[in-house]
């Protein structure tokens, strides 16, 4: 479970910053702890949907390399 949670986050980061690239640029401390918090929480929630996708399609570039 903890190595779905993890692929979950790298798939939930790829995901995000591909659709939502926006950066936070200017912020008091308390904003800035908010803001990634935030963002970690949408790259679990959102991950655990595209993880499998994200998964499969890295088999098939790997498959397509070795032909």
């Amino acid at each position: 479970m903890s190595g779905y949670i993890l692929m979950a986050i790298w798939s939930g980061y790829l995901f995000v910053e591909k659709f939502i690239p926006y950066k936070m640029i200017a912020g008091t401390n308390g904003q800035w702890i908010v803001y990634y918090i935030f963002k970690l929480i949408l790259f679990v929630v959102i991950g655990v949907f595209t993880t499998p996708f994200t998964s499969l399609w890295a088999v098939y570039k790997v498959i397509r390399a070795f032909r």
